[in-house]
């Protein structure tokens, strides 16, 4: 028998999973951001209908926040609790900020962090506009009954519209404003 301390990248891994953890990283680069505000926004969505809008981060409200390079990195966690909310956490260098949103007890197990990106790569940022990244979202149920999260992730229609095609009773929109 051999013991042998400490966590390598499956067992993280491991752990993420049995907690019920979501983690997406990002890195937005271009020379463009050096000297540049940002604003990481949350839109939840209630069939169909925005409930509310909360702004999460700003950093212009404070000098220090502001982007002072040509890339902006950051990782976005996401835990369910068993007291019907979930907590959402951006992590920067040196600070993060987090929130916590209410869902419905018997929604709780259903919801999932998923990017926009779908296969590709990459994925455009427009200044001075928001940029859809992530939704926290209920699974569409098909006809079939089978539940899918992929297939609205990647469908490339407007996040604000998801309802529509999709009928997901409740969504969360996490975007980003770099101005």
């Amino acid at each position: 028998m051999i013991s042998k301390p400490g966590l390598n990248f499956k067992d993280l891994q491991h752990i993420l999973y049995f907690e019920g953890i979501d983690l997406q990283k990002f890195n937005i680069k271009s020379p463009e951001l050096k000297g540049k505000n940002f604003q990481i926004i949350i839109k939840e969505y209630q069939k169909g209908a925005l409930t509310k809008t909360d702004t999460v981060f700003n950093s212009k409200e404070d000098e220090y926040f502001r982007i002072k390079t040509d890339s902006l990195n950051f990782a976005v966690l996401t835990k369910m609790h068993d007291r019907n909310y979930f907590k959402i956490q951006f992590q920067f260098d040196g600070f993060s900020s987090a929130r916590k949103y209410n869902v419905a007890p018997e929604t709780m197990e259903k919801f999932t962090l998923k990017s926009f990106f779908g296969a590709k790569p990459q994925l455009p940022i427009v200044l001075s506009k928001l940029n859809y990244v992530l939704a926290y979202m209920m699974p569409y149920v098909r006809e079939d009954k089978s539940e899918v999260y992929c297939e609205v992730a990647q469908s490339g229609i407007n996040p604000e519209k998801l309802y529509e095609q999709y009928k997901l009773p409740h969504y969360f929109l996490i975007g980003i404003n770099v101005e």
